[in-house]
């Protein structure tokens, strides 16, 4: 029995993008939320709520106070319409939920059934690449008349950024209420003014963001990258006019800034990082159960090593760099077989259409309209053979009227239910690991998400379990097998500091 006082206590996020958007308002989404909470025994105890929001990106103030307050452990769960909700690609919605998992909170998909089992990871990750997909469908859609605005230097998004307002006609010009604060603001940084001490000067003088919020340092650190305070008029990758708009701040007092963020940031916070270690959260003693975590240290000579110690010492540490690498390499033999390959789409298909409450119900619709269009083809074929059309207009008419209800019925449930899943869809996002760079780090991070449940580390040997159900998803590796193994040093020298 679990005895943390938080698990059933849920908070709800809600975004609507626009008037202009057709999707579940916010009202619907939050009462979803409240249904479904209510069948699995959840509290709400806060509901945060984004208004005329973009899901392109995820800088949305009740958004990120939601991620900010999954440090305050006073929730468990974050309840989301559907997976879009939470960033609209891979990057976004992946980073998010490794921040709110970091802080033992969990999301949950009210619209989307993201079934239990070990399958579920796999599935999630092609929920969230579709939802990355419609993203970048639905920006085409509007692209055309945005691509007008942007060649005329006029604003394409709603509110002008700190310093400016619009004219009738959408085009900046300064605010003579704000613009002066912008100056300071790069001035006190030029100088050597730390970002808090800038906050704070803002906040206790009463200054807030454009959406009327006090200063956070993401929402100063984007003021002070933007390059419309120099006169740049940027659209995405199409148009980068200089002297398009205004200036408020002179470009010899920008550039320095731009270094001094980028210096800044280069600055060691600490020596080692939570997300270095790639297995964490995933990697257990096999003697006590309990999670090895990573650290750092340094051996007799001096020279410093990465390693997962168990918290109990349990179990001696465990090099960093020869664990991850045999892992990585056991998850490559996954991909490169192809029987069991094909076996994960299965499952993960399988699991799909059982937990897809919806597919029966537009499968039968589906098969109503198969019979309607015969009983259309049937009259219009007795028509043209003679029959006279008043004797069958009527009918005709019924027809066509029932078959119109149900194709509305089906894209109901359609729009409900979000984009639809095919079994070449779960390939196509799958294959895309099997192209994965190798070296690369966020790489290595997903293929470990997706693919490893858990490892156990014993002395003599390790037990890595995959997230499939299949024979073969649960396998042992010994130390006799990896000193006969060319793909992995052996571990001999590698179990001690």
């Amino acid at each position: 029995m679990s005895t943390n006082k938080t698990d059933n206590i849920a908070v709800v996020y809600a975004r609507y993008s626009s008037s202009g958007q057709k999707d579940q308002s916010i009202d619907g989404q939050i009462a979803a939320a409240q249904k479904y909470a209510e069948a699995k025994g959840y509290q709400i105890i806060h509901e945060y709520v984004d208004r005329a929001m973009t899901g392109r990106n995820d800088n949305r103030d009740a958004f990120q106070q939601m991620l900010s307050d999954t440090a305050k452990k006073q929730f468990s769960i974050i309840l989301l319409w559907k997976v879009d909700r939470f960033g609209r690609n891979r990057e976004e919605i992946i980073f998010n939920k490794y921040r709110c998992k970091k802080n033992g909170v969990r999301v949950e998909y009210v619209a989307e059934c993201i079934p239990e089992g070990p399958e579920s990871v796999i599935l999630e990750s092609v929920l969230e690449g579709m939802a990355e997909y419609y993203s970048l469908q639905l920006s085409q859609n509007v692209k055309r008349g945005l691509l007008e605005n942007a060649k005329q230097h006029k604003a394409v998004n709603g509110i002008p950024p700190l310093g400016y307002r619009l004219t009738e006609d959408k085009h900046f010009e300064p605010d003579p209420k704000t613009a002066p604060i912008v100056k300071v603001i790069f001035e006190k940084y030029a100088k050597g003014e730390s970002l808090f001490d800038i906050i704070r000067y803002l906040n206790s003088n009463g200054y807030r963001t454009p959406r009327g919020g006090p200063f956070a340092r993401t929402s100063l650190d984007k003021l002070l990258k933007n390059e419309k305070y120099i006169g740049i008029y940027k659209y995405k990758d199409i148009i980068y006019d200089e002297d398009a708009i205004p200036a408020l701040v002179d470009k010899e007092t920008f550039y320095k800034v731009q270094e001094m963020l980028k210096e800044n940031k280069r600055a060691p916070i600490r020596n080692w990082k939570y997300s270095d270690y790639l297995l964490t959260g995933k990697l257990y003693c096999g003697h006590c159960g309990n999670a090895m975590v990573g650290k750092a240290g340094h051996g007799k000579s001096g020279k410093k090593y990465d390693y997962y110690a168990c918290g109990n010492k349990d179990k001696k540490p465990v090099r960093k760099e020869w664990i991850e690498d045999l892992v990585l390499s056991e998850v490559h033999k996954i991909l490169d077989n192809d029987e069991i390959f094909d076996g994960i789409i299965d499952s993960t298909w399988e699991y799909y259409l059982q937990q897809d409450q919806k597919q029966n119900e537009r499968d039968a619709m589906l098969k109503q309209i198969e019979g309607i269009d015969k009983g259309i083809a049937n009259l219009t074929k007795a028509v043209e053979q003679g029959m006279p059309f008043e004797t069958v207009s009527g009918r005709l008419d019924e027809l066509n009227g029932q078959k119109i209800a149900l194709q509305t019925a089906i894209a109901d449930i359609e729009v409900q239910s979000g984009f639809k899943l095919t079994k070449d869809h779960i390939r196509f996002f799958l294959e895309q690991f099997r192209q994965m760079n190798e070296k690369d780090r966020d790489c290595e991070k997903r293929l470990v998400d997706v693919f490893v449940n858990a490892i156990f580390v014993y002395d003599d040997k390790l037990r890595i379990v995959f997230n499939y159900n299949e024979e073969g998803s649960r396998k042992t590796v010994t130390l006799d097998d990896l000193k006969c193994s060319s793909d992995v040093q052996s571990p001999t020298s590698f179990w001690e500091l």
